[in-house]
């Protein structure tokens, strides 16, 4: 199964690489995403822009995909 992974704020993809390798050994994969204004210099993104990146990231991944989101994150994953 793919889980979509969304840090919370100030926090990019990396903040999930401790738990991508606990995953892979249940048999899932796991997708860190790094949201835009996320560490990628984008100051002017906005909400809409991060929840369009995790609806792309749900588009692309294979089947109904688990969504966790960390912190203030939780709110795009719901």
């Amino acid at each position: 199964m793919d889980i979509v992974l969304v840090a919370g704020l100030w926090l990019d993809g990396s903040a999930w690489d401790d738990v991508l390798p606990e995953l892979e050994a249940l048999g899932h994969r796991g997708i860190p995403l790094t949201l835009p204004g996320q560490g990628d210099g984008a100051t002017s993104a906005t909400y809409d822009d991060q929840a369009a990146a995790v609806v792309a990231a749900v588009d692309a991944a294979e089947g109904k995909p688990y969504v966790v989101g960390h912190s203030a994150a939780c709110t795009l994953a719901w």
